[in-house]
This record gives structure tokens, C-alpha cells and sequence, in this order.
């Protein structure tokens, strides 16, 4: 099963990546990041989110506090980042150069060891992400709770 995981995972980013100059725009591409971003938070499948992530990647987390991939990876793995439904809405891409940059809201359950766990959180969020090593990466991530009922 891993080794399946694993090349879907190659194939995912492949063909979202290396198209960069033909029939899918970089507008495109990156909103298939971040289908694949949600849909690995959803899965807790830490090997694709790893994937996606740079390894320099900086997180300035609803908690005020700024975290490094080290870090964030930590606290997936440890249950600390897990939702039982996540839903995002894109309110817009900017594309330059390499750089995507997207901001939209999210809506999400959180579980786990997530703080409030069993609420609906609403958040304001900007994703940055990077074209390099022929792949769009995650450089960074902002995200500000707005709401939590």
C-alpha cells in the first residue's frame, strides 16, 4: 500500500508540476497543490504532505507562533494538525514568476489533539508556494482564526 501511496504520490506531482509551460496554467497547478494539500490534512497521509512542504518552509500558525518544517511535520505526525472535515475556499491566486501566492478562507473540524476539537473553525489563510526542483512546494503559510463556534 505505501509503495502504491508513494507512486501516486510521484504521478500527483508530476503531472502537476512538470506542465508548468503547457496545457495547465500555473493558476491550475497550484490549485491542484492545494486539493492535495486539503486532501492529505484530511488523510493524515504525512509521507505526501512531506512531499509538498519545502524543506525550508516557515508556518505563522493561528497560535501566533512561527514554526519550521521540523516542527510542523512533528506535530502532524503526533496528531496535533488533524481535522475531521476541512473545506477551503480560493478567493484568489497571484502568480509571479515562480512564486504562487494564494489567500482564501478555510472551514474546518478540528480532531485529534487539535485545539478545539469538536468546533467549527473558520480562518483567513495565505499559502506561498514555489516552483523549484521541477515541483510547486509550500515556502510558506499564514493562517488567523476568524471564528469558533
Amino acid at each position: 500500500m505505501k509503495l502504491y501511496k508513494l507512486l501516486l504520490l510521484v504521478f500527483l506531482i508530476q503531472s502537476i508540476s512538470l506542465n508548468i509551460y503547457g496545457q495547465k496554467s500555473k493558476e491550475e497547478q497550484i490549485r491542484k497543490m492545494e486539493q492535495l494539500q486539503v486532501q492529505s490534512l484530511l488523510e493524515q497521509d504525512s509521507m505526501i504532505i512531506q512531499n509538498i512542504l519545502a524543506s525550508d518552509l516557515l508556518v505563522n500558525a493561528p497560535t501566533n507562533t512561527v514554526f519550521d518544517m521540523k516542527t510542523v511535520m512533528k506535530a502532524f505526525r503526533m496528531g496535533y494538525i488533524n481535522y475531521s472535515s476541512y473545506e477551503q475556499q480560493i478567493d484568489t491566486i497571484q502568480i509571479i514568476d515562480n512564486i504562487g501566492i494564494v489567500m482564501g478562507l478555510e472551514i474546518m473540524k478540528p480532531a485529534g489533539l487539535t485545539a478545539n476539537v469538536g468546533k467549527t473553525v473558520k480562518r483567513r489563510f495565505t499559502d506561498v508556494w514555489m516552483y523549484k526542483n521541477k515541483q510547486w512546494q509550500m515556502i510558506a503559510r499564514q493562517a488567523t482564526n476568524i471564528s469558533i463556534e
